[in-house]
């Protein structure tokens, strides 16, 4: 692209293009981790941070770093996050270079180099009262979680670590919340699974396996509700099961909640009336209303929508189990401190 493309393609980008996207991809790919909502921003941060330095105001499409003291647009993300000049984030994020998720580009001399150095049965202290405290026994947490240590820059940490399918390592702890070696969702099958039950974190999985008898299911953990993605609530509707939500009574459980279902409406919807769905997921990268205009790729008229979401699916919002509580492992303590 000449300049005045590239300027041209900045200012469409800047306009269209949700920083929030792009720093949930960042998650997604292990980089950061999301540290949820304060007021009207949502918190990031690096693996090793406490806490989120990174805030993202949604509805003016910028972010701030308060550790860095560095922020801007979505074009400025990419350059910081990806290592990459102004004239590259322009084409990656216009779509020249055909890059079908961001995959951040570490400078060498700032990488950290992590090395898992064990993995074996939990027996510290410190982290079999942290389990207790969740409300789970050792003899529960074993068939799933194991003691993790590692070496980040020198120093040496350890936690409860669950494997997820990027082969990194989900790890918790009272004073750690981070993934290594990648992030992304987990997996348990039992049995010939008839269901598909979806857990935001493994605890509330474990808590749920506490207080069940529930057999042949497939449980996804999806480790932070940033990897309930569209393409993951695609490839779970082509499984055709029941599905169950156990996310959290917050404004973000909210949302991917009933994100969830609209999304299992219109896919039933395609299915009743011959309409793909084979979804052109890329086509909707830049968009914030992704199911609207999904909608208006796939053709439907608008005298539908309607008729659309008041359809019926399996899709079931659990939450109501443990309506007075911040999640489905805070309804396990609390029913065990009665």
């Amino acid at each position: 692209m000449n300049y005045s493309e590239v300027k041209q393609a900045a200012t469409k980008i800047k306009q269209e293009f949700p920083v929030l996207d792009y720093f949930h991809s960042l998650v997604k790919s292990g980089f950061l981790k999301y540290e949820g909502i304060h007021g009207k921003e949502y918190f990031f941060g690096f693996m090793e941070q406490r806490t989120g330095s990174i805030a993202v105001d949604d509805k003016a499409n910028v972010w701030y770093d308060h550790a860095a003291g560095k922020g801007g647009d979505i074009i400025a993300a990419v350059q910081e996050f990806e290592n990459k000049t102004f004239f590259e984030s322009v084409e990656s994020l216009s779509g020249s270079v055909p890059v079908r998720e961001f995959l951040p580009r570490q400078k060498p001399e700032i990488a950290p180099k992590i090395v898992v150095e064990k993995v074996c049965e939990i027996s510290h202290d410190a982290l079999i009262q942290y389990i207790q405290r969740r409300g789970i026994d050792l003899q529960d947490i074993a068939p799933f979680g194991k003691e993790v240590h590692w070496r980040n820059k020198g120093k040496r940490y350890f936690a409860v670590g669950f494997p997820n399918e990027s082969g990194g390592w989900v790890l918790r702890s009272s004073i750690f919340k981070g993934n290594i070696l990648g992030g992304g969702i987990s997996i348990q099958i039992f049995g010939a699974a008839k269901s598909i039950k979806v857990f935001e974190g493994w605890f509330d999985f474990l808590s749920y396996m506490n207080h069940s008898e529930a057999t042949d299911f497939k449980a996804i953990i999806l480790n932070s509700t940033a990897n309930l993605s569209l393409r993951l609530m695609l490839d779970i509707l082509k499984e055709r099961q029941k599905v169950e939500l156990y996310l959290d009574n917050d404004a973000t459980g909210e949302t991917y909640t009933n994100g969830f279902i609209k999304v299992a409406k219109l896919y039933q919807y395609c299915l009743q009336n011959g309409l793909t769905t084979d979804w052109d997921l890329t086509a909707l990268r830049s968009r914030k209303d992704k199911l609207g205009q999904l909608i208006v790729n796939l053709k439907i008229e608008e005298s539908k929508v309607e008729e659309i979401l008041k359809m019926k699916v399996d899709i079931f919002d659990q939450r109501e189990i443990y309506s007075n509580y911040e999640d489905l492992n805070a309804f396990l303590v609390g029913i065990m401190a009665r």
